[in-house]
């Protein structure tokens, strides 16, 4: 779907001075927060892109004019039949834009306003077709995007949790799930976890299904205490992550190779959180190892105090 070009009047621009555009801008930028950097041409973005290095940068391609769905077009028939939800989404992202960056402080945001002539140019450059558009980079090379207002918040924070290490209430995925960047760590990994605990290792690239079922991984590593173990290698990392990924003669992603005493026990390939979470149920109930108890909701003990008073 290609982005339709709907100019801005830019007479009083034309007109401004300098000063008057750096006083328009500073204001333009006062007005997010302190934690999203606004962005208004290709060289900007290319600078900060520069200075953030290795930090994860998110980048959000957005218009007061334009707002798609991200759908093909046969599809976006029955989404213009509401227009106003639409535009409603697109209003509330700067909100969740910034409220995502609050969370997420070890994450360069950039906001770029694709609505002059400046930010259009910058968009050909990045190859944005699709208004809003959410790119993630790192060392100046872009990973992923979303693209369209639909799922947006999702992919959101999804992504930030993939490549950033950061999810909401300040966690770190990578307290819950081992990172793996060499044979050696992988090892020490499965070989250091007692008899009655699985091993999980999730292979990874930077494909969409593997962002996707990330948070299933988080969420299973942090109930999951003692009854299973989940690592992380994200073979596109480095050579030597490719290599052992080879290594392990891994085909597709996301792959998710079981250990148990250090020793390879099955494997399960594909994004399905269910049928993750059944395989892993399977490995173990295989040797009567029973789950753990799911948390029980704060409140809820001292409400059951209360009643049986």
């Amino acid at each position: 779907m290609r982005m339709q070009r709907r100019r801005v009047s830019t007479t009083a621009r034309e007109n401004e001075s300098t000063e008057d555009a750096y006083e328009r801008r500073l204001k333009e930028s006062q007005k997010v927060e302190e934690r999203v950097e606004v962005v208004f041409t290709e060289s900007e973005v290319v600078k900060a892109l520069e200075e953030a290095e290795h930090k994860l940068v998110v980048l959000e391609i957005e218009s007061s004019q334009t707002c798609d769905s991200g759908l093909s077009e046969e599809a976006e028939v029955h989404w213009e039949e509401d227009k106003k939800l639409k535009l409603a989404r697109c209003s509330n992202l700067k909100h969740t834009f910034q409220r995502t960056a609050r969370d997420c402080p070890d994450v360069k945001f950039l906001m770029l306003e694709a609505d002059t002539e400046e930010g259009q140019a910058a968009c050909d450059r990045l190859g944005v077709e699709v208004l809003p558009t959410v790119q993630f980079w790192r060392d100046k090379k872009k990973l992923w995007e979303h693209r369209g207002i639909l799922h947006l918040e999702q992919d959101l924070g999804e992504g930030v949790l993939f490549y950033g290490d950061s999810a909401a209430n300040g966690v770190k995925a990578s307290s819950f799930v081992e990172e793996i960047t060499s044979s050696a760590q992988l090892d020490t990994f499965v070989q250091s976890q007692p008899e009655n605990v699985l091993t999980v290792v999730n292979i990874s690239s930077y494909a969409t299904p593997c962002v996707r079922v990330f948070p299933a991984v988080l969420a299973l590593a942090k109930n999951f205490v003692g009854y299973a173990a989940f690592g992380r290698l994200l073979y596109e990392s480095s050579d030597e992550t490719q290599a052992l990924a080879n290594q392990l003669k891994v085909r597709e992603v996301p792959t998710f190779i079981f250990y148990r005493n250090g020793q390879e026990v099955g494997r399960h390939v594909g994004s399905s959180r269910g049928d993750l979470i059944g395989k892993i149920l399977q490995q173990q109930n295989a040797l009567g190892i029973a789950p753990p108890s799911p948390p029980v909701p704060a409140g809820t003990a001292r409400r059951r105090s209360s009643a049986n008073a």
